[in-house]
């Protein structure tokens, strides 16, 4: 399977590993800034992915095998092809390895380091996805080392870029890269919904849950239905009307961090002065945009929510009940009339 002592191997598998998260989370980064279309995206996602996936096993089959993957682990120990303990050793060192790579994904784009992913992927098609993806990527390599030993870089490059595509999860049939993605709340972040749901929620100083804040501006439409799904929810949020109290620029850079943007995704045309300031030339950095914003609040889009589940510009305001700790809310027509979930309960649109 594999040649060299076992340190050796297990620095293989954390690299290897460490580098193929860092491709996923950092493409997923990149592409994020580059278009606003979510194909687009994912496939600016699954492209580096594959390619980097033939680059990694070339380089470390010879030293480790190339498994960066506790399941297909899993399958040569139950092959008996490497031992129980240097299997184990495998395991723990990609976990460790993929931890990493997001964490050095985040540091190359200039991200908080540590996040917790917000985007929650579960139900009984994505886990069905990534069993179904599970077992085609073993059963690529096995039958891969049968046929064709020479083509496994390839063949398990090309079968996880169209996992990517022909399954409900964005699969990568990966636990350990699946537990490296969860550290990171940006394009190619993933949380379960149970590891999602609070244990506890923050009190107030009066004893009351404080469990949602909306940066609301009530003179905007969709800012006051995105109110009126929270409160109806059942909750009674924070309101931070942020034309009069604005965030700090620390805020300001923690929940755009959180909602896996840029300062440039969340400015707003609209009603302020983005063209007389010039906010169009692609000249201004982040920093600079940072600068408009605090200047100007105006420029901020709203409404941002922060809940338990997740923060997210919440446009169109339905977006909201995707981080509700309660989206089961009934029925909801917006102020212009439009019906977001009818009367039987189900969601329109």
């Amino acid at each position: 399977m594999s040649s060299g002592n076992l340190p050796r191997r297990l620095v293989a598998e954390a690299l290897g590993t460490a580098l193929l998260v860092a491709t996923v989370v950092g493409s997923g980064i990149m592409a994020d800034k580059l278009t606003n279309e979510v194909a687009l995206t994912l496939l600016g996602n699954t492209l580096p992915t594959g390619a980097i996936l033939v680059v990694l096993i070339t380089i470390f089959g010879p030293i480790s095998g190339a498994h960066f993957n506790p399941a297909v682990t899993l399958v040569f120990a139950l092959r008996r092809e490497i031992e129980t303990n240097a299997a184990l050793a495998y395991v723990a060192a990609q976990i460790a390895g993929g931890i990493a790579g997001t964490f050095l994904a985040h540091a190359m784009f200039e991200l908080p380091i540590l996040q917790v992913s917000a985007t929650v992927r579960t139900g009984s098609g994505q886990w069905i996805a990534e069993l179904f993806a599970a077992f085609g990527l073993v059963f690529t390599i096995l039958a891969g080392l049968r046929s064709r030993p020479d083509s496994i870089p390839w063949l398990v490059g090309l079968y996880i870029t169209a996992a990517y595509w022909f399954t409900a999860s964005t699969s990568f049939a990966n636990p350990a890269v699946a537990i490296a993605r969860a550290f990171s709340n940006t394009f190619a972040g993933i949380l379960g919904r149970v590891a999602a749901r609070p244990t506890e929620t923050s009190r107030t100083d009066e004893g009351r849950a404080m469990t949602v804040t909306i940066y609301h501006n009530p003179d905007c439409g969709t800012s006051r239905n995105t109110l009126a799904i929270i409160r109806q929810s059942g909750e009674e949020p924070e309101v931070v009307e942020y034309l009069k109290n604005p965030p700090s620029r620390e805020k300001l850079v923690e929940l755009i961090a959180a909602m896996g943007m840029t300062p440039r995704q969340l400015l707003r045309e609209k009603g302020t002065p983005y063209a007389e300031l010039g906010l169009g030339d692609p000249k201004w950095s982040d920093d600079e945009i940072l600068d408009f914003m605090l200047a100007h609040p105006i420029l901020i889009n709203r409404p941002i929510v922060v809940t338990p589940l997740g923060t997210m510009l919440a446009r169109p305001s339905e977006a909201v009940l995707d981080i509700l700790p309660n989206p089961d809310i009934g029925p909801f027509t917006k102020e212009d009339g439009e019906v977001v979930i009818d009367a039987s309960g189900k969601r329109v649109g």
